[in-house]
């Protein structure tokens, strides 16, 4: 069991240095900063109100159009599913490829 728990100790003794490694390396914070900035002027100019961002990104597609566009009083929408459809999934596919191309960027950096 020693030898165990000692094998987990230099595990985590190696992540430690390589997560402090690559918190030190000031080209990768850099370009971090500038790749989330980029994502998020962009996904505020896809949608009409940055505001909606997190429910749509954090809800299913029905429960985030009726939260952002309530009925009218005879019943109809202000905006149609379609639309927001279409909206909703290129913001998702922005922000998970954004998201992505930041997991392969911390293992360029870990790893060249």
């Amino acid at each position: 069991m020693n030898n165990f728990l000692e094998g987990m100790r230099a595990v985590f003794g190696g992540l430690t240095d390589l997560l402090l490694g690559v918190t030190n390396y000031p080209l990768f914070w850099g370009f971090s900063l500038g790749f989330l900035v980029s994502t998020l002027v962009h996904a505020f100019l896809m949608t009409d109100n940055p505001r909606q961002i997190p429910t749509v990104l954090f809800q299913d597609k029905s429960t985030s159009f009726e939260k952002l566009y309530p009925r009218k009083a005879n019943g109809t929408y202000a905006k149609s599913y379609a639309d927001f459809s279409k909206a909703a999934k290129r913001t998702k596919i922005l922000f998970s490829t954004a998201f992505f191309l930041l997991l392969l960027l911390i293992l360029l950096v870990i790893f060249i």
